[in-house]
């Protein structure tokens, strides 16, 4: 039953504490390590194992290193899923519409558990995306990168490692199709004040801790959304 017990260097030992923290969570996609003096002072190590260490990573697909040192986590799913699908959705009505499909599983299930998981931290984020959200719109922008990170923060706050990297791989699909809807259903300018307030809805749900009302507020949004580029969109 037992086996003998392997020698681990400290890059590999290195390497598989990173690996722990992202598959517990505490570390997501887009967060950034620490300066290598730093992590090297926290782990006990020299500066040659800890950089084979993140050598190893940067291998593997778990982190991503920048200029100047800048170390940050990808996400575990790939860039592989959302590429192909990029091209599809560019200005394919069709296409959005079907995403949103997608979204109202992801999104319903995301929402529910971030009203029960959520942390203060998450919440301040949500809170600080949406006034970005809220200031855009105010400008006669389309809002969509404060659009898109507003709906990558629900998933990260459902503190559920695989979907929130699912989140993040889908993150360029997400934006794309936001594009698309927000210049179709601006066409109606009183949308932009209902998207808004369901958006606030939607943070005030899972800020009360309310999990049928965070989903109920997920699903009216995307289903608002459906029904407006369906009446909108040229052609249909």
């Amino acid at each position: 039953m037992l086996t003998r017990v392997q020698y681990k260097r400290f890059s590999d030992k290195i390497a598989d504490q990173i690996v722990g923290l992202i598959k517990s969570g505490k570390l997501k996609p887009g967060d950034s390590l620490p300066p290598e003096r730093e992590m090297a002072k926290k782990l006990g190590v020299s500066g040659p194992p800890l950089r084979e260490g993140l050598k190893i990573l940067e291998t593997l697909g778990f982190i991503e290193i920048q200029p100047r040192r800048k170390i940050t986590i990808k996400s575990i799913t790939g860039s592989s899923i959302g590429d192909p699908l990029l091209k599809t959705i560019e200005d394919d009505i069709d296409m959005v519409i079907q995403l949103l499909e997608v979204r109202k599983i992801l999104e319903s299930w995301a929402a529910t558990k971030a009203s029960q998981q959520a942390t203060k931290e998450d919440i301040e984020y949500m809170e600080e995306v949406f006034q970005n959200l809220e200031r855009d719109f105010q400008s006669n922008q389309l809002g969509v990168d404060a659009d898109a990170r507003f709906h990558l923060a629900v998933y990260q706050a459902a503190h559920n490692t695989v979907l929130s990297h699912i989140g993040s791989t889908l993150f360029d699909l997400l934006w794309q199709a936001q594009k698309v809807t927000r210049e179709t259903m601006f066409k109606e300018q009183d949308n932009r004040k209902v998207l808004l307030e369901q958006h606030f809805f939607i943070l005030q749900s899972i800020k009360e801790r309310n999990p049928k009302k965070a989903q109920s507020a997920i699903l009216a949004h995307l289903n608002f959304a459906e029904k407006k580029i369906i009446e909108l969109a040229p052609g249909r």
